[in-house]
């Protein structure tokens, strides 16, 4: 079990680095493109493009992060009043249904990258597989997290709660 946490943890962090990485390049180049704009009437090729494919990763991958660490939307109030086996039970099935969600949603999303992947972005003139290729990373990290928090429901003894380290 200790292993199994810390692996979490080690993804997590990871990719919560990544994302903050991410995120701030998008930052940057943001006021970067509104100064250069407005003060110089210039701008940089690509820049909004590059933009918008730095917050496709960040979406995805914090997605697939928020289901670790147990942040995504949910609606708990029926976890909230169960207790004991119950709690387990419907903990386990919450997972299993986030993560057939994104079973089916990596399922589909392959021959859509193998269909739209070969365009090219118009001012970046990178491959679209590049950038689509975050949908079916960013679901299969979310369907390792699920498959994570079932395990560690079924070992865990007591209120149906699992340990969850950050």
């Amino acid at each position: 079990m200790e292993k199994l946490l810390k692996f979490e943890n080690t993804i997590t962090i990871f990719f919560e680095i990544l994302i903050t990485v991410l995120f701030f390049i998008v930052l940057c180049t943001t006021i970067l493109l509104v100064v250069l704009r407005y003060a110089f009437n210039s701008s940089i090729i690509g820049g909004s493009e590059a933009m918008n494919f730095l917050f496709i990763y960040t979406t995805a991958l914090g997605a697939a992060v928020s289901v670790g660490k147990e942040s995504h939307i949910s609606i708990t109030f029926f976890i909230d009043k169960a207790q004991g086996i119950v709690k387990k039970i419907i903990n386990i099935i919450k997972y299993i249904i986030i993560g057939i969600v994104n079973g089916v949603m990596l399922w589909y999303s392959l021959p859509w990258i193998r269909s739209a992947g070969v365009f090219v972005a118009p001012e970046l003139q990178i491959p679209m597989w590049i950038v689509q290729i975050i949908v079916p990373l960013g679901c299969l990290l979310a369907m390792v997290y699920c498959s994570i928090h079932i395990i560690r429901q079924c070992i865990v003894r007591g209120s149906g709660n699992a340990p969850h380290q950050a």
